[in-house]
């Protein structure tokens, strides 16, 4: 609803204003009457209008002086401002201008003139609107929450919400053609894609086979809280990743991906990645060692895990993306802060629908793979320390070693070995010991036969306690929780 304030010394002047408004305007507005500037002010300071009508010589505060009023209150609840003058003078004009008023309307009032002023002056407010909505959105995406919950818009959802994304040229623009009238909110906006919310009136909304022939369109499960953003946005992007597969077989399409309307089911989808998550983890891991043949054998597994149905296989691609902009990109900072062509890979691979089909973007990862793998290698020979430290590690990791034994058995000094190792691995040698231990805790959970102290010493940590808070911080699982879900 629009709450606009009338301020006006004349009762009629003021009735007539209202009637004017009320008849002609179309939408939900509240119409505050006041007779003086200093009525007026009291008004915008506890209403929060978001239009002032206000004539320009009133008793008590003349509108000159509560512009200025205003003008020092936060912008943000600041009304638009339209003047009502029955004086054609420059020096009102001038202080109108000066105080941000929208427009200056002489008496006796144009009524068209009127509704195209107050007209606009809606437009604006319900922009400005929007544009807060959709950074708050963006928020809870980014944060997972809103500072205050008081924040979060008053928008009446009678049927839920939706999230919408759009693959294809001027997706944007592809967008206002099909939503018409609807209200949404921009979420993420690129070039070629863009991801909306909207609150569902009830209708779905219409999309012409010509249209669907030229753009991707994943939609979400339905939701009632604007809590659920984040995994709204997930839904969306994993439905419109099955344009990537064949609908009847599953498989991945040989030629182009297909345009067309993508729906999330909440009844169907994945519930354990554990494969895929290994997979990846094997790849990884050995990256520094394993030659570029091995590199592509371990990146082609990665997809091997792939259903006989399209919906489900969209959900291993989006995890297997989500994975490698979030893992492979960062695990190497001081490789891939610096070299260039890692740099352009990675923004190519994060734009998954600029590819044609899911084999172009196999590729551009298997690439990427080879590539820091080249020069992890090379490091390596120019560091040849480096190499017999890692092989050191893996072979005794489940010793009490320490950083100090390994710099002294590779005969370097311990801050320079600090240094490149942390350069060549992307961890400090902490952490690379306690994933080595963690990976190889997970394999004798697995096994269902060990005791959880036996795990820990096993695994190489001496103390059971501690083992239990890593291992609970690294899987969000405790030892025993972890070797159930196995189990089951």
């Amino acid at each position: 609803m629009i709450t606009i304030v009338l301020a006006d010394d004349e009762k009629l002047i003021r009735a007539g204003l209202k009637k004017i408004l009320t008849d002609a305007l179309a939408i939900p507005i509240e119409i505050l009457e006041a007779k003086n500037g200093q009525e007026a002010f009291e008004l915008c300071c506890q209403k929060k209008p978001e239009i002032l009508i206000t004539d320009i010589r009133m008793p008590v505060m003349d509108g000159v002086e509560l512009m200025k009023k205003l003008s020092a209150e936060e912008e943000e609840t600041r009304p638009a401002i339209i003047v009502l003058s029955g004086y054609d003078d420059f020096i009102y004009a001038k202080a109108a201008i000066q105080s941000g008023a929208v427009s200056y309307i002489l008496k006796p009032v144009d009524k068209k003139e009127l509704i195209a002023a107050v007209n606009s002056a809606i437009m604006d407010s319900m922009k400005l609107e929007k544009e807060k909505n959709e950074e708050k959105f963006r928020q809870i995406i980014e944060k997972g929450r809103l500072e205050e919950i008081s924040e979060l818009p008053a928008i009446t959802v009678k049927n839920g919400l939706r999230c919408i994304v759009i693959y294809g040229k001027d997706s944007l623009a592809a967008l206002e053609t099909v939503m018409s009238e609807k209200m949404y909110y921009v979420l993420e906006q690129t070039k070629n894609s863009v991801l909306i919310v909207y609150p569902f009136d009830g209708e779905e909304v219409h999309y012409d086979v010509s249209y669907l022939d030229s753009y991707i369109v994943g939609i979400s499960g339905p939701a009632d809280d604007y809590s659920m953003l984040r995994t709204m946005k997930r839904q969306a992007i994993t439905a419109a990743m099955q344009a990537f597969f064949d609908s009847e077989t599953g498989e991945p399409l040989k030629e182009d991906k297909h345009g067309g309307l993508y729906y999330w089911e909440n009844s169907r989808h994945m519930n354990d990645f554990e494969e895929t998550d290994k997979a990846y983890e094997k790849m990884i891991s050995h990256c520094d060692l394993a030659s570029a043949e091995e590199i592509q054998t371990d990146v082609n597994k990665l997809f091997k895990y792939l259903k006989e149905d399209a919906k489900l296989n969209s959900e291993i691609l989006y995890y297997l993306y989500k994975k490698i902009n979030s893992n492979m990109f960062t695990r190497y900072p001081g490789y891939t802060d610096s070299d260039m062509y890692l740099h352009i890979k990675s923004i190519m691979i994060e734009n998954i629908f600029e590819y044609a089909n899911l084999e172009e973007w196999q590729g551009s990862v298997c690439d990427y793979a080879v590539y820091l793998a080249a020069l992890l290698k090379k490091d390596t020979k120019e560091s040849p320390y480096i190499t017999e430290a890692l092989e050191f590690i893996k072979t005794h990791f489940k010793k009490n070693i320490n950083m100090a034994m390994v710099a002294n058995q590779v005969s370097v000094n311990y801050t320079w070995f600090s240094e490149k190792f942390k350069e060549h691995t992307g961890v400090n040698f902490n952490e690379y010991l306690k994933r080595l231990r963690i990976d190889e805790a997970k394999k004798l959970l697995e096994k269902g036969c060990y005791k959880v102290y036996e795990v820990a010493e096993r695994s190489g940590f001496s103390d059971v306690k501690y083992f239990m808070k890593i291992f609970r911080e690294e899987t969000g699982m405790s030892p025993s929780e972890w070797s159930k879900k196995h189990e089951s």
